[in-house]
């Protein structure tokens, strides 16, 4: 037993170190490429350590959007671009580190002052019978902390079109290969319908909007790098961009009006509600993954 968990402990020291060995590469290499290469290594090694802390929802996030799709929109962002060597001020970097080692500082002091108290994971099982929904996870997000998700939502879609505000045209980054295309236009299909499950799934498990929207984003993604265009007017590509926030906001206001409270639902219309906007935000979150991708609507 003893020997099965020093193994376990050596495994996490090891994701860690190299966790800590590929941030710093990506922050001081200096080319902009392999920069991006360790960003994407640092993503992976990201979604193990997540996996290990038993959070595979997260882990799903992190690997599909923290590593594969970041990873190709700073490979489009470099491609063309002239490479520049930005160098600090020592004055920059010391002030940088103080600020830095005084927050590790008061991290460890809090850290091993914290007085033990009870967990609101016991509140939120306690009460997930009024939730809707059989996960803990979704249940918070969606129900017991909506207004936080609310608000995540829309940063994310007030953050892609602060990027399309930017007006950067670019050139197009895609492979020109036949089998890619091909195997895009197959994949396709099968990356929406399991993108769907992971939304449903989420309901009682693991998964939900914002991971099968992520994952329905990388097959968006595949399909454009392939050279090939949705068949879809910039209008819908729109309206579906904005499907998370809009129906998300609508669906806490008309429950306001009815003399529930913003984002309270009724006991017998909470697991509908929670679908609906599940629903929403999985293909806002793809759309809009897809459009930074893209570049434009």
């Amino acid at each position: 037993m003893l020997w099965q968990t020093g193994k376990k402990d050596m495994l996490d020291l090891a994701l860690g170190l190299m966790l800590f060995i590929s941030a710093l590469l990506s922050l001081h290499s200096k080319d902009t490429m392999k920069s991006g290469v360790f960003f994407i290594i640092f993503g992976f090694l990201s979604g193990l350590i997540w996996v290990r802390l038993e959070a595979p929802d997260v882990a799903l996030v992190e690997i599909i959007l923290g590593s594969a799709i970041t990873g190709l929109l700073i490979f489009k962002l470099v491609k063309g671009s002239k490479q520049k060597d930005l160098k600090a001020f020592t004055f920059t970097r010391l002030w940088a580190g103080f600020i830095s080692f005084l927050i590790l500082i008061f991290m460890l002091f809090h850290l091993t002052t914290i007085e033990r108290q009870d967990r609101i994971a016991s509140l939120v099982f306690e009460n997930l019978h009024k939730s809707g929904v059989d996960s803990a996870v979704n249940a918070v997000l969606l129900n017991f902390r909506g207004y936080d998700t609310l608000l995540e939502v829309g940063v994310i879609t007030l953050a892609i079109f602060g990027l399309l505000s930017l007006g950067l045209k670019r050139e197009a980054y895609y492979w020109d290969n036949p089998l890619l295309k091909g195997f895009s236009r197959l994949s396709l299909p099968f990356i929406v319908f399991f993108s769907l499950y992971i939304t449903y799934l989420g309901t009682f498990s693991v998964g939900g909007a914002f991971q099968g929207g992520a994952l329905l984003a990388g097959g968006l993604v595949l399909f454009a790098l392939a050279g090939q265009a949705l068949p879809l007017k910039a209008s819908i590509i729109y309206i579906f961009t904005m499907a998370g926030l809009g129906v998300f906001s609508l669906i806490g206001l008309l429950y306001a009006l009815l003399g529930y409270g913003f984002l309270t639902y009724p006991l017998e219309l909470s697991t509908i509600s929670i679908m609906i906007i599940e629903l929403s935000i999985w293909i806002s979150t793809a759309f809009l993954l897809y459009t930074a991708y893209s570049g434009k609507l």
